[in-house]
């Protein structure tokens, strides 16, 4: 297919130019090559004097050369991705002539391949930083362009879908590195289930407040299912890794972090916390019982679909606002939760993916213009998200905006649907999936409102700490996923973790972000 052939060819350009420069990069976002410079080292490639002409500033479409965005997207390849592109093109092509070729990539794969693209000569043109610390990785790499001085004449639209309050939150060192999306902006951490096995075994998601309550469970359903995996994880996000993320903001990077709790901002050390241990420690008592694959530090294949395939019972996972029938869609089986951190508003979730513009892109402005459609134009959201009317779904309740799948269609063998509005822009607008309230994103709005940390609305510059950032992020993927899986005893290795991210500069890195913190709070 196209994807195929493309992505291989961009890959196969990069890694040549990656062998010649020594090209690194690390899962958790590290130091990557590439620098601000582009291949010939002068500007960056999409920074060209004045701007080139636009729609916006009265160019006709007609006289401006084609272009082809590329847009890397992670998340489910489907066999009819190349449809969705050309129902999106007829939208786009005769008000910009631009026209969308999406890059799918998965998520086990993205962090790696997004460093390899960003650091050679490939054109990238929309590029999904997720997380902050990839976000400000790629801003102070140069991988990324500076919108600031664009976005609000090429992409007015965006602050009145996200918020005036939202719209500049990934903003680092003055430099705007991304757009955010509409989607929820308060962190809470549960565990998702089957729903057809958990009321199997006699529990119920009001039961489960704790690891030790979810242990009572696990045990009962693996009587019931010996062959199957209780707690499903993949690489990067084993399921220690997936479950902190409600217990603390990790301020961009997990060295040195922000307790839910805090009053004063005070950034501490989470790996030496009485917390982090009770975790990992729950975590090795599941392996040892059997609850999680010997193999989950190694996996990548998404949670969801290790459930999909028959072969897990749950996953912990990031809450929202019908969470549950977003993971029945993608799983193909009833799912339910149980919340088990609290719940308060995060730098990290309204950042948690800002689409950038890539440092090769030969038309920014045009990019920015047509990425401001999609925030605002109902069927680019519904193609993008749902697919074709007819093909991938049909209404239920046309009046109400309601939409589920046609007759013989399910998750199991859908041809197209990323139900991934987390990663949209604009999921707002478009249609709601069957079994959701239609009063969704009114549930959204008061999620939202929930309590902010003392740090939110703060992003870490770890640009005078890059050298240790890198020697840090080596530290943590060498302990993260054994401690995360289970796979390891922390009683065993805790300390020597510990050890070696202090030798690594972790004091320097907290040292840094307490001086910005400090700033930011105006102490």
């Amino acid at each position: 297919m196209k994807k195929k052939r493309v992505l291989a060819l961009m890959l196969s350009a990069v890694l040549a130019v990656s062998a010649l420069a020594g090209c690194g990069g690390s899962s958790g976002g590290g130091d990557s090559a590439g620098g601000s410079g582009s291949s010939g080292g002068g500007e960056p490639a999409g920074e060209s004097e004045g701007g080139a002409a636009t729609v916006t500033d009265g160019a006709d479409p007609s006289s401006l050369d084609p272009y082809e965005i590329q847009m890397a997207f992670v998340g489910e390849s489907y066999p009819d991705t190349d449809k969705i592109e050309g129902k999106i093109n007829e939208i786009i092509q005769p008000k910009y002539n631009t026209t969308l070729n999406i890059i799918p990539m998965s998520w086990g794969e993205f962090t790696n391949k997004l460093n390899l693209m960003l650091s050679g000569d490939e054109q990238l043109d929309l590029v999904p930083c997720i997380g902050t610390s990839n976000g400000v990785t790629y801003m102070n790499n140069g991988q990324v362009l500076d919108i600031k001085s664009m976005y609000q004449k090429y992409a007015p639209d965006v602050a009145g879908v996200v918020g005036e309050d939202n719209v500049e939150i990934c903003t680092v060192g003055g430099k705007m590195y991304g757009l955010p999306v509409y989607k929820e902006y308060s962190c809470a951490t549960g565990v998702m289930m089957r729903k057809d096995l958990l009321e199997a075994s006699g529990h119920t998601v009001d039961e489960i407040k704790t690891l030790d309550d979810l242990a009572a469970v696990y045990a009962d359903v693996k009587a019931q299912n010996p062959d199957m995996i209780m707690l499903a994880g993949r690489q990067g996000g084993t399921p220690g890794v997936d479950l902190i993320a409600g217990f603390r903001d990790e301020l961009n990077d997990n060295f040195g972090v922000i307790m839910a709790d805090d009053k004063e901002g005070k950034v501490i050390n989470y790996f030496e916390t009485d917390e982090y241990k009770e975790i990992m420690e729950k975590m090795y008592e599941f392996a040892q019982a059997g609850y999680i694959s010997k193999d989950c530090a190694t996996m990548t294949d998404a949670r969801q679909n290790q459930v999909k395939a028959g072969t897990a019972f749950s996953y912990f996972t990031t809450l929202k606002p019908g969470v549950d029938l977003q993971d029945s869609l993608d799983t193909g089986y009833e799912m339910v939760y149980s919340t088990l951190s609290p719940t308060w508003r995060a730098t990290g979730q309204v950042a948690w993916i800002g689409w950038g513009i890539g440092r090769n892109c030969k038309y920014p402005e045009r990019v920015l213009e047509t990425f401001n459609e999609f925030y605002t134009n109902v069927d680019i959201m519904n193609y993008f998200n749902w697919g074709i009317e007819g093909e991938h779904y049909v209404f239920v309740d046309q009046e109400k905006g309601i939409i589920g799948y046609p007759e013989g269609i399910d998750a199991q063998n859908k041809t197209y649907g990323y139900n991934a509005g987390y990663a949209i822009p604009n999921q707002k607008i478009a249609y709601v999936w069957e079994g959701n309230d239609p009063s969704i994103w009114d549930e959204y709005d008061k999620f939202n409102s929930a309590d902010p940390l003392i740090c939110t609305g703060f992003i870490f510059d770890n640009a005078n700490v890059s050298t240790e950032i890198s020697a840090l992020n080596n530290v943590y993927e060498s302990y993260r996923d054994a401690l995360g899986a289970g796979a390891v005893n922390p009683e065993e290795v805790l300390e020597q973790f510990n050890s070696e991210l202090y030798n690594s500069g972790l004091q320097a890195v907290m040292d840094e972000k307490q001086s910005q913190l400090d700033a930011f709070l105006g102490k």
